[in-house]
């Protein structure tokens, strides 16, 4: 498999770019592996800080269990959620926890292609589950990585700040400056992102920032996240990200 080397206000659909499984989804695009190598977990954990004052420590783990079949061996199993939220008022845990189940359906030399079924549970203010799922697809060349999604999510309880339903369409690029040396740890990188929920209107997202692989298991991500640039009230962001992988959990 290819190497496929984060509290806006109120509304939902708003604060959607901030969540943590929101960032895991857009570095896929071009740093990440589209999924974990099997038999190996990894961590993600960092802190996005609002212009606003408000924060929040975004967390996600992820596990694919080795196996020789597409949903025991090329499915990938995580958990995202705020380890830590403050938005502006009080600090607390996360609001909400997401689990997906990211399969690669096309395991190619340059194109990726996989499908992630997702379950959030709300677990404070609003009531219920969101149910969807996201379209990946991603194509190496080069130093160069280039994706796109496309999600959906549904709400069984649907209220003013909680949609009844969200379409998000998003795009990446990264780049390695270099094939080797220095500068071959450094990843530029660049996503957008549209979104559309029901009663609401459009809004787009701009991400930018910079990855580096300290070693093979550890990367530190610097990312500035400009929240509904158009649609919505304008949020910036200074996320800073650390991704460490334990390498296989089992030896042959």
């Amino acid at each position: 498999m290819g190497l496929i080397l984060l509290f806006a206000p109120a509304i939902c659909a708003e604060r959607t770019a901030s969540r943590p499984s929101s960032i895991a989804l857009r570095k896929r695009l071009h740093v990440n592996p589209l999924i974990t190598e099997p038999d190996t977990l990894d961590f993600e954990w960092g802190g996005a800080f609002s212009t606003g004052g408000s924060f929040s420590f975004p967390t996600t783990l992820r596990f694919t269990p080795q196996g020789p079949h597409i949903y025991w061996g090329r499915t990938e199993l995580s958990v995202s959620f705020d380890s830590l939220a403050n938005d502006g008022t009080a600090t607390h845990f996360g609001d909400r926890t997401t689990f997906a189940a990211t399969c690669v359906l096309k395991d190619g030399e340059k194109l990726d292609i996989a499908f992630a079924p997702t379950a959030t549970v709300l677990l404070r203010g609003d009531t219920g589950v969101r149910l969807g799922g996201t379209a990946i697809a991603r194509y190496d060349v080069g130093r160069s990585s280039t994706g796109v999604t496309a999600g959906w999510t549904s709400a069984s309880h649907p209220s003013a700040t909680n949609p009844g339903g969200t379409l998000d369409l998003g795009a990446g690029y990264g780049y390695r400056l270099k094939a080797s040396g220095p500068l071959a740890h450094l990843t530029v990188h660049t996503n957008c992102l549209w979104e559309k929920s029901s009663g609401t209107e459009r809004q787009v997202s701009v991400f930018e920032g910079v990855e580096y692989q300290i070693t093979e298991p550890l990367a530190i991500d610097f990312s500035a996240q400009h929240l509904n640039v158009w649609g919505g009230q304008m949020d910036h962001q200074v996320v800073i990200g650390l991704t460490f992988s334990t390498g296989k959990l089992h030896r042959p």
